[in-house]
């Protein structure tokens, strides 16, 4: 056996109760094998944006609301550069209020209005993301340890890979975002952080892509 070459894990999600299906969400009860030394891929990434909205922003300590925005924004200026998709929810915005404008004035879809905790369970939302056949899931918002986590266990379940953005992330309490962010690791998602992946995007410096959007991490 080749020992320098990177191992593909199979991965089973205990405690979800199913394996991972290699349909996408097809309910085919198959392992399917996630390279955990790979990288995201343009060509292959979906922007998710879970309620980034005026009224749980403002429950957030007024620093962590404006470092989330703020990397939402750039992922958001980064996915329109490379012409990644992007989807973005709210939460009961009768009550929460809508998406934070900085957010909404970069949306070129109007948000999918939920109740549920889980978007992955929302047909509104699977009509947008299955037919994109993209397996990359960059996932924010707000609460960590609510609404981005059961989207986040939704989402495995269905055999994404899920890209959980954890400064792009918030609760309103820092123990909750810290075991939300703990419980999704455990599950298969990849904790990251904005810059992380953004520079992974754009792959090398000099371009002028690169110039553009740099800025916004600086």
């Amino acid at each position: 056996m080749d020992r320098d070459r990177p191992k593909r894990n199979r991965i089973k999600r205990i405690g979800l109760g199913e394996e991972l299906s290699a349909n996408h969400g097809q309910g085919v009860s198959e392992m399917v094998e996630i390279d955990r030394w790979g990288e995201v891929r343009e060509e292959d990434a979906v922007l998710v944006i879970i309620d980034v909205q005026e009224g749980l922003v403002r429950a957030m300590e007024d620093s962590i609301g404006k470092m989330v925005v703020r990397n939402v924004q750039n992922l958001l200026g980064v996915a329109q550069e490379l012409a990644m998709p992007v989807l973005s929810t709210e939460q009961y915005p009768k009550g929460l209020g809508p998406t934070v404008h900085e957010v909404r004035e970069l949306l070129r879809e109007p948000p999918i209005e939920k109740v549920a905790f889980d978007a992955s369970t929302l047909e509104p939302f699977t009509a947008r993301l299955t037919p994109l056949k993209r397996r990359q899931l960059i996932l924010t918002g707000i609460e960590a340890h609510i609404c981005v986590l059961q989207t986040c266990a939704g989402l495995l379940r269905r055999g994404y890979e899920v890209y959980v953005v954890a400064d792009g992330a918030s609760s309103r309490r820092k123990l909750d975002w810290e075991m939300g962010l703990r419980w999704m690791e455990k599950k298969g998602a990849i904790i990251s952080t904005a810059e992380m992946i953004a520079f992974q995007l754009m792959k090398e410096a000099g371009t002028e892509r690169f110039k553009r959007l740099v800025k916004g991490f600086k």
